[in-house]
């Protein structure tokens, strides 16, 4: 083996003197902690209503693939049309779809998948820099036990999927170092599913750098470069040059240090002794000048996740961070088992206590999302039976299962656009003075909207449809409470 792969494939290795069964207690108890995972997330991936507003959005971008219609049509002004993923996101949730009609359930099992094959790689890696099956399995399977990754693996979305592309890329260098280039088409695709998923390939660049392979680094980041370039080309002039508007003229909006931080506490804090091993194992390398493939893409992962200071962002942009956690605490426990082996045992419980007790919490009905939800069903029927083809919905999943048109399929990059200046909601208001639509689907009554309460549209447009609707009805259903119909 070259230098360049045992840079790779080695790493700490468990210590002879350690107990055969000192990971027993922590593969027990993230065992027993799957079975209670499961449990909760069979009842939520098989809710039949839209649970989070981005899977109607995927589930959107899959309808228009299934149906032919443009993903990326040419905007002039103002379009109800935005999609801001990638091609391969929508197409890998089109594949989802039953044949005649919309589901959710499908879908989410496909992100099921993604976790569970998230999780042997991550046991892969690790079995191969630690020489422990045992130790790779029982960091494999904390993965989706993370509070902060646990909420996102029954949610249909675009990032799972392109993070289960990348992380298997991850996995062909870490065990196959010398085939760098064979990555690149799992980087590109992961990219073409969400286009900042740069941590992966970018701590595969940096791995080169590190291991003085500066011209195969240079030659992976070109060719990669290029095949990006390419493919974007061809999507440019498929599209009459809309697929770059799509994917980077749709987030003006500005930037919030205190929402990062809020966020990166509950990824960082929901998993303390994960990321205290994480960090154990990350200071030590780095200090001693060896920097090693997880260091890098933990370091990676944790630049890609300032990312989050976005409006609208959410814990998935810490998705990658807490996959890199998950490897690194893994190290982390193997460097201690080899200086502090009598002690393992101990660690151990402590681990593995602290996640079940995490996923017990998390699975009290107060930490779910069905206390927003109960009235779902409701508020489709309502929207079933209205007799209004016209039906401008801040959530998306009423409309697709009631088989009503869309006409702006994501309000809140059109809400950022406007109060940034770059579209006009002058057509869209003079819509809602005419009481063009017969419906109209919102989380806040407009005509009683308090000080400080939240809402994605436009304060104009508010204020037009507290002048021309009324709440006809109201239902506790996230994203689609108010019922406004045209006042007479």
């Amino acid at each position: 083996m070259d230098a360049s792969a045992r840079g790779v494939a080695s790493g700490p290795r468990t210590s002879v003197n350690a107990p055969r069964w000192t990971e027993f207690p922590l593969i027990s108890c993230l065992a027993l902690g799957w079975l209670f995972w499961l449990f909760a997330w069979v009842p939520l991936a098989t809710f039949p209503y839209q649970i989070d507003y981005g899977e109607g959005l995927m589930m959107e971008g899959a309808m228009c693939i299934r149906q032919g219609r443009a993903l990326y049509p040419a905007v002039n002004g103002f379009s109800g049309v935005i999609h801001v993923y990638g091609p391969l996101a929508y197409a890998a949730a089109a594949a989802t779809l039953p044949a005649d009609g919309v589901s959710f359930t499908v879908g989410r099992f496909l992100m099921l998948l993604c976790t569970v094959a998230i999780s042997a790689m991550i046991a892969v890696m690790l079995w191969r820099r630690t020489h422990s099956m045992r130790l790779g399995v029982a960091f494999g399977l904390l993965l989706p036990l993370v509070p902060a990754f646990r909420f996102w693996s029954y949610l249909l979305r675009a990032d799972l999927i392109g993070i289960a592309i990348s992380i298997a890329g991850l996995m062909l260098y870490a065990t196959k170092p010398k085939y760098a280039h064979w990555t690149i088409p799992f980087f590109v695709t992961a990219l073409f599913c969400k286009y900042s998923l740069l941590a992966a390939p970018f701590a595969v660049f940096l791995h080169m750098i590190a291991k003085r392979r500066a011209v195969d680094a240079v030659r992976f980041a070109v060719i990669l470069g290029l095949s990006c370039e390419s493919l974007f080309l061809l999507l440019q002039r498929k599209t009459a040059g809309a697929f770059a508007f799509h994917m980077f003229s749709t987030h003006p909006d500005g930037y919030s240090l205190t929402q990062f931080f809020h966020l990166a506490a509950l990824a960082w804090l929901g998993a303390p002794v994960v990321t205290g091993l994480a960090g154990y194992y990350i200071v030590s390398r780095l200090g001693s000048g060896e920097a090693d493939l997880a260091s890098l893409y933990f370091v990676s992962a944790s630049i890609n996740s300032l990312t989050a200071g976005k409006p609208g962002a959410a814990t998935n942009h810490f998705l990658e961070w807490m996959i890199a956690a998950c490897m690194c605490a893994g190290l982390g426990y193997a460097a201690l088992r080899s200086r502090y082996p009598r002690r393992m045992v101990q660690i151990s419980l402590i681990l593995g206590f602290s996640v079940l007790l995490a996923v017990v919490m998390q699975n009290r009905p107060a930490s779910q999302p069905f206390s927003e939800l109960s009235e779902c069903a409701g508020a489709y029927q309502y929207v079933a039976q209205s007799r209004s083809s016209r039906v401008l919905s801040q959530s998306l999943g009423p409309l697709l299962l009631t088989g009503k048109p869309v006409l702006l399929t994501d309000p809140f990059v059109y809400g950022q656009l406007v109060e940034h200046g770059r579209w006009s909601d002058s057509a869209l208001v003079q819509q809602v003075k005419e009481q063009y639509f017969g419906l109209i689907i919102v989380n806040v009554d407009p005509e009683h909207l308090q000080t400080g309460e939240f809402s994605i549209w436009p304060k104009s447009l508010l204020d037009a449809l507290g002048h021309n609707y009324h709440a006809a009805k109201h239902f506790n259903c996230r994203d689609s409470s108010q019922m406004l119909e045209p006042k007479p």
